[in-house]
């Protein structure tokens, strides 16, 4: 029967792993999210994958067998709870396509009212109130 499975990749390796599983015709889903950033000192938004090296793949154990993922580029293993790989409920894959694409702000971005104190340089001490 076909389920949602997760697997850990080798670092670096996602999109390797995502393109051979997908020659191999297995379903893969990887959330990725934006995130508002300050870099260099401008705000930009960023996409990164909110589960880094994890991805999951849909597919019938019985059709294609759980080494042959295990084997393919990219892959590291599967993330199992004993010896069986562990399955993902349908829901939860359900509710992550459904926000993902959503902008989030970065939790360490100062937001308007927050109180900033600079720890170093010319103004080491001061705090900022907005």
């Amino acid at each position: 029967m076909e389920s949602w499975y997760l697997l850990y990749c080798k670092r670096g390796q996602l999109s390797r792993a995502q393109k051979h599983l997908k020659l191999q015709a297995v379903n893969c889903f990887s959330p990725i999210i934006t995130l508002e950033k300050i870099v260099r000192g401008k705000r930009i938004a960023v996409s990164e994958p909110l589960f880094p090296n994890y991805l999951f793949v849909l597919f019938d154990p019985e059709r294609i067998h759980t080494t042959t993922l295990s084997a393919t580029r990219g892959v590291s293993h599967f993330v199992r709870f004993g010896a069986l790989p562990a399955t993902i409920p349908y829901r939860v894959i359900e509710e992550l396509q459904i926000h993902v694409g959503e902008t989030c702000v970065d939790p360490q971005t100062p937001q308007p009212g927050d109180t900033v104190l600079i720890v170093n340089g010319v103004f080491e001490g001061f705090a900022i109130y907005t």
